[in-house]
């Protein structure tokens, strides 16, 4: 079900790993509750428990005008975007990319677009929290998720966190109790909180 928009700022956190309550669902717990705090109303969505398919046995429908053949959750994700004030896409690193889950995602969004206007729109309200060592590609990811914004005249907020940066597993999921990693994620929130109110 969509959410339907209240007279408050309304959070989106959708987290993109392969894994449920991994790190990247728990830093963007952290960054909700710090908006929560503002006052505003948040949802946190995890592709784990979604259907995310990639572009796939179709006849290119979407640059004909007509309506994607493929069945799954991403149509009602993108809904859920467009009605968010602002969203917080939390990504992890696997083989120096960014996950495969959010590729399928964003390159469906060309289905879900009916213009560049309406697609930049969308723009204006993302921004990322990406997890991934520089020695595994973190770096490489970050600038993968980017690519998208390079013709906007606009960037989103970013934050990029490496969990040997502070001498842990990744696999662990526990990167949250760092406070250095809540203090970055404290400066992420505000500087999202202050651009909105600038453009507002």
């Amino acid at each position: 079900m969509v959410y339907e928009k209240s007279a408050k700022v309304y959070v989106l956190g959708l987290a993109f790993s392969a894994r449920r309550k991994g790190n990247c669902s728990k830093l963007l717990e952290y960054c909700l509750k710090k908006f929560e705090e503002m006052g505003f109303e948040t949802e946190l969505m995890e592709s784990y428990d979604l259907n995310i398919t990639p572009c796939s046995h179709c006849n290119y429908e979407c640059f004909s005008g007509e309506a994607c053949p493929v069945e799954d959750d991403v149509p009602k994700i993108y809904e859920q975007c467009k009605s968010a004030d602002i969203i917080l896409f939390a990504v992890p690193t696997y083989g120096g990319h960014v996950a495969s889950l959010y590729l399928a995602f964003s390159e469906r969004g060309q289905a879900i677009f009916e213009s560049y206007k309406e697609w930049k729109e969308f723009a204006k309200k993302v921004n990322f929290i990406i997890i991934g060592n520089l020695s595994s590609g973190g770096d490489m990811a970050l600038h993968e998720a980017l690519y998208s914004f390079a013709n906007f005249g606009f960037w989103p907020e970013v934050v990029l966190i490496s969990s040997r940066e502070y001498g842990r597993s990744s696999i662990k999921g526990d990167l949250i109790e760092e406070e250095e990693v809540k203090k970055r994620l404290d400066r992420f929130v505000e500087r999202i909180n202050q651009k909105m109110k600038e453009n507002n």
